[in-house]
């Protein structure tokens, strides 16, 4: 089942940090830059906290401060709540909840070598857009059901596919229809 794999299968190694004492305005530009909602803060080099789109919003811009002169380390969430490579991510899921986060940092050895988030785990699990059965795209290759992707993202399971032909949401066409042969096509010649 999806929820038994582990973090390290969808965890993002490619963790953006900002030093503490870079100001709250860069660290929302570098965000915005990189298309990000968080950034891993560093002290000397080391991960010592996190800053994210929320922190910013509830302890600098909800509380009237500047964020020119206002400090990463003022706004960070320290010390961050980290999680291992090898945490289920039904356990990294139950975190989120209860602390009420939305993205855990990966340690493993005493570093942070990733990041994961709720949208890692949106991306994981989607619906056959025919049968609405789930659709696991983390299942190993050779398990599970042959699936067909539609151009607009829509997901099938080919035997779906196969039966509605032309996708529901964009009605681009998923696959050839079959041709019936007519009766007299089929009976053998005497």
């Amino acid at each position: 089942m999806v929820m038994d794999s582990k973090v390290r299968a969808i965890a993002r190694s490619s963790v953006v940090t900002i030093d503490e004492g870079a100001t709250v305005e860069e660290a929302a530009k570098l965000m915005g830059s990189k298309g990000i909602g968080a950034l891993a803060v560093t002290r000397e080099g080391r991960i010592v906290g996190i800053i994210t789109e929320r922190d910013v919003l509830k302890r600098v811009v909800a509380e009237g401060r500047d964020p020119k002169l206002t400090r990463v380390r003022e706004a960070m969430t320290s010390p961050p709540i980290t999680v291992s490579p090898d945490t289920t991510l039904r356990e990294a899921i139950d975190l989120m909840n209860r602390k009420k986060i939305r993205r855990l940092l990966v340690e493993e050895a005493g570093r942070i070598v990733g990041i994961f988030t709720q949208r890692d785990i949106l991306a994981l699990t989607r619906i056959c857009l025919y049968c609405t059965r789930e659709v696991s795209l983390l299942a190993p290759t050779g398990n599970g059901e042959p699936l067909l992707v539609c151009g607009c993202g829509a997901i099938y399971h080919r035997s779906c596919a196969s039966t509605v032909v032309y996708c529901l949401d964009c009605s681009a066409k998923l696959v050839e229809p079959v041709r019936v042969p007519a009766p007299e096509d089929t009976l053998a010649a005497d």
